[in-house]
C-alpha cells in the first residue's frame, strides 16, 4: 500500500509540476517539485533507501515529458547522491544550521541537475539521438536563478506535506499491527 501511495504522489507531483504550476507562473517555469521530493526523501531516509523513489520519479518525468528514458533518471540518482553525501556530513552534525543547510542543498541540487541534464542533452545529441522533451535551462541564466527561487520557497511545503503523509502512513501501519 506504500508503494502505491508514493507511485500516485510521484505521478501527481509530475501532473501538477508540468500541468498546472507552469502555466501558473510566469515564463512557463514553476517549481521542480519532483526535485524537492527527492531532496526530501535523500535528506530522511538516505540515498540507498530513496533510490527506487528517486529512479520512479525520475522515469515518471521522463514518460511526462517525453523525454528519452533515461535522462531524468540518470539525472535524479547523481542529484540524490550528492544530497546523501552532504545529507550525512552536515545535516547530522549541524542541528542550528538544517535550514542554511537544507537552502544550499536546494540550491546546488537544482544547478546540478540542470547542468546534468544540459550534459546528457548534449551527449544524446552528439550520438544522433534527439532528445523531445523540455530541453533544460541554460546554466546561470535568469530562468535557472527563477527555478532555484521557486524550490526554495515551496520546499517547506513539500516537507510538510511529506512529513503528514509520512505520519498518516505510519500510524496506518501501527493500527494495522494491533
Amino acid at each position: 500500500m506504500v508503494k502505491i501511495t508514493i507511485f500516485f504522489i510521484i505521478f501527481f507531483s509530475a501532473i501538477l509540476q508540468l500541468a498546472v504550476l507552469s502555466n501558473v507562473f510566469f515564463w512557463g517555469l514553476g517549481p521542480n517539485i519532483l526535485l524537492l521530493l527527492i531532496i526530501f526523501w535523500t535528506t530522511q531516509a538516505g540515498f540507498e533507501k530513496a533510490l527506487v523513489k528517486n529512479i520512479t520519479a525520475g522515469l515518471v518525468l521522463d514518460l511526462a515529458t517525453f523525454c528519452a528514458v533515461g535522462m531524468n533518471i540518470a539525472s535524479f540518482a547523481l542529484v540524490a547522491f550528492f544530497i546523501g553525501f552532504i545529507s550525512k556530513r552536515f545535516l547530522v552534525i549541524a542541528r542550528n544550521w538544517r535550514i542554511f543547510v537544507l537552502t544550499i542543498t536546494i540550491i546546488f541540487s537544482t544547478l546540478a541537475n540542470s547542468l546534468f541534464l544540459n550534459a546528457l542533452f548534449l551527449i544524446a545529441d552528439y550520438f544522433g539521438k534527439t532528445a523531445i522533451g523540455n530541453a533544460p535551462t541554460s546554466l546561470f541564466s535568469f530562468m535557472l536563478f527563477k527555478e532555484i527561487g521557486l524550490n526554495i520557497l515551496f520546499f517547506p511545503l513539500v516537507y510538510f506535506i511529506m512529513k503528514r503523509i509520512e505520519s498518516l502512513s505510519f500510524l496506518a501501519t501501527r493500527a494495522k499491527i494491533n
